[in-house]
C-alpha cells in the first residue's frame, strides 16, 4: 500500500465524519413524525376555505354534494374537493421544526402561496404553503410548526386553480318555462318572446320565431361554461369592472322564466331573470373575453364558441317556413294568380280543386296537393329580406283556412322568372326567398286530374 493511498482514505473518512457532524446539527431541532396532520380523519371533513391567486373561496359538504358558498353560492366538484382533502390528511411530515427555529421568509411562510382552512366535527386546522423544494418538496405550516413535506397538495391548489371546482356554468337551470330572452350585441337586440308553445321576435323585427332554433338556442346558453377565472369582484368595485370592460359590456344575453312554488298550500308563480353580459378581449389574438354573471362577483373567461353560441345572427331564430301550421289542418287553400283562381277543399279525407270551369269541386291531383301542402308548412327560407320583392314581378296570392273556418296564412308569392327563386310575403314585412327546386304548383292546370 502506498502512502498516497492511505492519505487518500484518510481524507475520505474526514469528508464522511465531516458531512455526519453538519447533518446532525442541521437536523437539531427537527423531528419527523408520519403525518403532517396527525389524526385527520378525511371522511368528516364537511368545510374547506382555500385562499390562492387573490381569492378566497368556501366549500361546504351537503351529504355526498359540495357546494361554493362564498364568495358566492353555486355547486362544487365533489371529487375534486375530497381528492384534495385525502392528499392533505396523508400528507408526509420528513421534517418538523419549531417555527422559530427557522427563517419563514426563506420559505416562503412570511407570504404563504395559499391557505388552507378545514373543519369538521374533531375541530379545525390551518396550513400555510410556502415554497417548493428539489425532489419533490415543499415547505408547509402548520400550528406552530414548520414542516417539509410533499409537494402533492401544491399541485393541486397552487399550480391548478381551485376556482375550477366551483360550476362552470353560467347559466343555472334553464328551463322549458322561458318566457323571454334578449339578445344584446353592441347597440342591436334581439327579443324573443314566448306565449304558450309559441316564440316570436318582437326585435328587431315582429314576427315569427323558430321554436326549433329557439330551443337549440337555450339548450346551447344552458350548456356555456367559464373557461377559466379571471378575478373576484368586491361589491361595488366600479373600478375593476371597468377594467374589464364590463361597465359597458359589448354584449348581454338576458333570460326570464316562470318559477312555481308552494306557499300556505297554494301555488304561487314568479319570475327569475339570469344574464351574462362580456366586455374586453383578454389577449389579443386569442379570442377570449371576460365575462361575468350578472350579480356573481367572479369574473371569468369565455372562448370564441361559447360566445358565438350566445350571440346567433336573428334570421337564423326566424321561422322560414310559409305557415306555422300543420297540415292536417288545413281545411281549403285559395290561390288567385295570373294562371286563374282555383280553390282546394278537403272533403272527407279527399283534395277537391274548385274553379270556374269545376264549380262543383273535381277530385284534385295528389301529387300536385301533396308538393303544395309540403311547400307551405314545411319548405324553409333559404334567405330573408326586409326589402320585399320588386314591384315589376306577378304576384300570386294564397288564402289559407283551417277546419273552423279561422284563416291561417295570407301570402303573396312572386317568382324570378319561370325557373327562379320563390319569393313569399306573410305578411310580417319580411320577404322569405325558396329555391328555385322547390315544388309549388300555382297554376289551376297542374291540379286537373
Amino acid at each position: 500500500m502506498t502512502w498516497a493511498l492511505v492519505v487518500r482514505r484518510w481524507v475520505f473518512a474526514l469528508l464522511l465524519a465531516a458531512a455526519a457532524i453538519i447533518a446532525w446539527r442541521g437536523g437539531m431541532g427537527a423531528r419527523a413524525t408520519g403525518v403532517a396532520i396527525a389524526g385527520i380523519d378525511a371522511a368528516s371533513i364537511d368545510r374547506l376555505t382555500i385562499a390562492s391567486r387573490g381569492s378566497t373561496s368556501t366549500f361546504t359538504a351537503d351529504g355526498l354534494a359540495w357546494q361554493q358558498i362564498e364568495p358566492y353560492r353555486c355547486v362544487a366538484d365533489a371529487l375534486a374537493i375530497r381528492d384534495t382533502i385525502d392528499v392533505l390528511a396523508a400528507l408526509p411530515a420528513y421534517q418538523s421544526f419549531a417555527a422559530d427555529a427557522v427563517d419563514p421568509e426563506a420559505l416562503g411562510l412570511d407570504r404563504p402561496v395559499a391557505t388552507i382552512d378545514l373543519s369538521g366535527p374533531g375541530g379545525a386546522q390551518r396550513m400555510d404553503l410556502g415554497r417548493r423544494a428539489p425532489a419533490g418538496r415543499a415547505w408547509v405550516r402548520i400550528g406552530d410548526r414548520i414542516i417539509s413535506t410533499s409537494d402533492a397538495l401544491h399541485a393541486l391548489v397552487v399550480s391548478s386553480d381551485p376556482r375550477r371546482w366551483r360550476d362552470p356554468a353560467l347559466f343555472e337551470g334553464l328551463s322549458p318555462e322561458i318566457d323571454r330572452i334578449a339578445l344584446r350585441q353592441g347597440d342591436a337586440t334581439t327579443m324573443l318572446e314566448r306565449t304558450g308553445q309559441r316564440w316570436s321576435m318582437r326585435t328587431p323585427i315582429q314576427t315569427r320565431a323558430d321554436a326549433d332554433a329557439v330551443g337549440r338556442l337555450i339548450d346551447a346558453l344552458s350548456r356555456v361554461r367559464a373557461e377559466a377565472w379571471v378575478a373576484d369582484l368586491p361589491a361595488g368595485d366600479a373600478a375593476d369592472v371597468a377594467r374589464f370592460g364590463l361597465d359597458a359590456p359589448a354584449g348581454s344575453v338576458t333570460v326570464a322564466m316562470t318559477t312555481r312554488s308552494m306557499k300556505d298550500g297554494a301555488v304561487v308563480a314568479g319570475t327569475t331573470q339570469q344574464a351574462v353580459e362580456w366586455g374586453s378581449v383578454v389577449e389579443r389574438g386569442t379570442g377570449l373575453r371576460v365575462a361575468r354573471r350578472v350579480g356573481s362577483p367572479a369574473v371569468v373567461s369565455l372562448d370564441e364558441r361559447a360566445l358565438a353560441s350566445m350571440d346567433p345572427a336573428p334570421e337564423s331564430l326566424i321561422d322560414g317556413r310559409m305557415l306555422d301550421a300543420p297540415s292536417s289542418t288545413i281545411k281549403s287553400i285559395a290561390i288567385d294568380g295570373p294562371a286563374g283562381r282555383l280553390t282546394l277543399e278537403r272533403r272527407e279525407g279527399q283534395w277537391f280543386m274548385v274553379d270556374a270551369a269545376r264549380p262543383d269541386g273535381a277530385p284534385a291531383r295528389e301529387p300536385a296537393v301533396a308538393s303544395l301542402l309540403v311547400a307551405l308548412t314545411e319548405a324553409r327560407a333559404m334567405a330573408m329580406n326586409e326589402q320585399g320583392a320588386p314591384e315589376t314581378l306577378a304576384r300570386t296570392s294564397i288564402s289559407v283556412a283551417g277546419f273552423d273556418g279561422a284563416v291561417l296564412g295570407s301570402l303573396r308569392i312572386v317568382r324570378e322568372g319561370p325557373a327562379g327563386r320563390f319569393g313569399v310575403e306573410c305578411g310580417d314585412g319580411l320577404l322569405r326567398i325558396y329555391s328555385e327546386r322547390m315544388l309549388l304548383p300555382l297554376e289551376p292546370d297542374q291540379y286537373v286530374r
